[in-house]
């Protein structure tokens, strides 16, 4: 009876710890998706992208920023909190627990109360780019609004998310050069004062689609008024993979 309850003790914390590691490769890979969400940037569905009815400019289309970054992280953060909470029961690993969940605490009150995102709106005169930024419960809206007769040019281009010299990620951004830009100061540390910045990496599209469309609005004037159908979201279906390769190689 005695090494049968002995066995049964030992099998048991080998699954505490295995369930462990677990939810701890589990929580690693949440955060690592949420830092850099590649893995399900090409797979976001048509459905997020909406018609919208705008008093100054009319019917458009509003392509609103991706959220799987932001509730990524509150699923990790209330994991680790869970995973702190149960840590801080265990005799062994007892006071590790209490450091864990109130670390993951701080990220998740950080990760709510200081929010960002940019939303791409699309109308038959022209383009806004809406951002958003919060502290707690102060939001803060700044529009930039660009007529597609003042485009110049339109630069795909890469950048760093982290300034520091070889950290971060490499993500896409889209530089446009317009007539009678005027940005006062950079919005985005990307703007400069002669070209805005649109991180098209954090739109709920595909972003060849996206640049796809502006190009388009910019070459046929007479056809804009498409943006203000009832079917103007369809106009940013992602284009077939092989137009895919084509376009990165060129």
């Amino acid at each position: 009876m005695r090494s049968t309850a002995g066995r049964l003790e030992l099998r048991g914390e080998n699954d505490w710890y295995t369930n462990g590691s677990i939810a701890v490769l589990a929580l690693g890979l949440c955060v690592w998706i949420g830092l850099n969400d590649n893995v399900i940037r090409w797979g976001v569905p048509i459905r997020f992208v909406r018609r919208i009815e705008d008093d100054a400019h009319g019917s458009g289309v509003s392509i609103p920023p991706r959220r799987a970054r932001l509730w990524l992280m509150v699923c990790a953060a209330i994991a680790a909190m869970g995973l702190g909470g149960a840590l801080s029961r265990s005799e062994q690993l007892g006071p590790v627990g209490p450091p864990i969940a109130g670390i993951a605490a701080v990220v998740l009150v950080v990760t709510l109360g200081f929010r960002s995102s940019v939303e791409l709106r699309l109308f038959a005169d022209g383009f806004v780019r809406r951002r958003r930024s919060a502290v707690f419960f102060f939001p803060r809206t700044h529009d930039v609004m660009v007529r597609w007769d003042n485009v110049e040019q339109y630069e795909a281009s890469t950048y760093r998310t982290s300034e520091k010299r070889g950290s971060g990620f490499t993500e896409p951004v889209l530089y446009i050069r317009a007539a009678g830009l005027d940005i006062d100061r950079p919005r985005d540390r990307l703007d400069e004062s002669d070209r805005m910045a649109i991180r098209i990496h954090l739109l709920a599209a595909e972003p060849n689609a996206i640049l796809s469309l502006m190009k388009w609005c910019s070459d046929n004037p007479t056809d804009r008024a498409r943006m203000t159908g009832y079917d103007a979201p369809d106009l940013l279906t992602p284009p077939p993979p092989r137009e895919r390769l084509e376009r990165s190689r060129s």
